[in-house]
């Protein structure tokens, strides 16, 4: 197995944290960079294909299954052709599996007759394929996981930002029957698997490694894999509640600490860090730095030093509303919701993420109205985005 090298478009930290705390309602409390474990497993296939039918071997075949034409000769006098066009014909039926000679006597075929009844011509080959399967669980990985995606066959990685991830030594032993249960499942395509294959043999499994990254939040594990958008749905539900523990394991840096020293850097001696019953750590700043220092969406957002996550917070319930309406406003400004209401659910969220009442539709109205006349002025149709 070949390793792609590991290019620059691999993920910093920093761009993982950044994507975590865009995530509404998340409470992330420690990133961890990861080697997951992957199986590679080379197969040998068997794939049937569907062609069309050239019209003389169709009407040929159907000749032989259904008028009860055995032999060559039969054939040559029923389609009044020579009998070695016939001759021609038969070898290449026989040549792709659809036809069997015993002496004269002439049969189709399963794979013939099949071909007869579904009127099209199926050929079976032989191919080789690669399957990978997350070394946790023993699970296949979906489709959308092989393309892009970086592979390692050591288990080392140092990013050029200093980032090194860390080897997750359990590992699930390979299971040969797991590939037969793939075959038989409706959803195979799913995995890699095309719907045409009706046999896969393992010939050759490799160990492998996916660089990730697992954040521990407060109440689950999110998985980001560097070539997946976002967090990764699949790993985060089959391979994340197995790691929880292991990520807990390595233990996290002094998050006290940490936050100590860019609090006393920042110019914040005075203010001490807490953790909160759920075990987020934040830090309340004083109202002046909001937006002036700190830009409104630094608010109740999180910052991420030495793997381990701040929420930056303000205890004046005022500041942190108009921090809801100011983040309201540039989200209208900047269309990221399509109306009205989706944008009233997506303060909602921000506003409990804030800890303060939602504002109401008629308070977010004149944001979208005032975002809407901004853009039909610059020649752009709004349409819904106004709220109608």
């Amino acid at each position: 197995m070949t390793t792609p090298p590991v290019r620059a478009a691999q993920l910093p930290i920093r761009r993982i944290a950044e994507r975590v705390t865009d995530l509404a309602g998340v409470q992330p409390l420690q990133i961890l960079p990861l080697l997951l474990p992957v199986w590679a497993v080379d197969i040998s296939a068997t794939i049937r294909e569907a062609q069309p039918y050239e019209v003389f071997d169709r009407y040929l075949s159907r000749a032989i299954a259904e008028a009860g034409l055995n032999d060559a000769r039969s054939l040559a006098g029923f389609f009044g052709v020579r009998p070695a066009l016939i001759e021609r014909a038969l070898r290449f039926l026989a040549t792709i599996g659809h036809l069997h000679r015993d002496g004269d006597t002439l049969r189709l075929t399963e794979l013939g007759r099949r071909s007869v009844r579904e009127g099209c011509r199926y050929v079976e080959k032989e191919d080789r394929q690669r399957l990978y399967l997350d070394g946790v669980t023993g699970s296949p990985l979906p489709r959308t996981h092989y393309s892009g995606t970086v592979w390692l066959e050591e288990p080392q990685l140092t990013l050029s930002d200093g980032t090194r991830f860390h080897q997750l030594a359990t590992v699930t032993p390979f299971r040969a029957d797991t590939i037969a249960h793939l075959l038989h499942r409706p959803d195979r395509e799913e995995f890699n698997l095309p719907a045409g294959l009706i046999t896969a043999t393992p010939h050759e499994v490799r160990q492998a490694w996916l660089p990730a990254y697992a954040v521990e939040c407060v109440s689950s594990l999110l998985i980001f894999v560097k070539a997946i958008d976002g967090a990764d749905g699949y790993l985060s539900r089959v391979v994340g509640p197995r790691l929880r523990d292991v990520v807990t394991a390595e233990g996290r840096a002094d998050a006290e600490k940490v936050w100590r020293e860019w609090l006393d850097g920042s110019g914040f001696p005075d203010v001490r860090p807490r953790q909160l019953a759920n075990g987020v750590l934040r830090a309340s700043l004083p109202a002046s730095v909001f937006p002036r220092r700190y830009k409104w969406h630094r608010l109740g957002s999180f910052e991420v030093r030495r793997r381990v996550f701040l929420q930056l917070w303000c205890e004046d319930e005022e500041i942190r509303r108009q921090a809801v309406l100011e983040r309201a406003a540039a989200m209208a400004r900047a269309g990221a919701a399509r109306d009205l209401d989706e944008l009233t659910d997506r303060v909602a969220a921000l506003a409990r993420q804030l800890e303060v009442a939602a504002p109401s539709v008629a308070e977010l109205r004149p944001y979208v109205e005032d975002a809407g006349a901004a853009a039909a002025a610059g020649g752009v149709d709004v349409g819904k985005a106004a709220g109608g």
